[in-house]
């Protein structure tokens, strides 16, 4: 698997399955298309597998994916 993002699409996630299914939705809801890519389990503690994810929008909304995240951490 490559690590850059696929022609026309922008990365703007990589981590845990559990997160980025909030962050998937979150952007989804002011209207972005949302395109998740589950990685190979990369870890097991306690039994419980540490899933990874990548999240991609359209390179045209990058930029404003990349804000709504900003803001959805400023109220973290």
């Amino acid at each position: 698997m490559s690590s850059r993002p696929p022609e026309g699409w922008d990365q703007v996630f990589s981590g845990p399955c559990v997160e980025a299914d909030l962050i998937q939705a979150v952007l989804e809801a002011r209207g972005l298309h949302v395109v998740a890519e589950r990685l190979e389990t990369s870890a097991v503690v306690s039994g419980l597998p540490l899933d990874q994810c990548r999240l991609f929008v359209r390179s045209i909304d990058g930029e404003h994916a990349r804000q709504v995240l900003a803001e959805t951490h400023e109220g973290d």
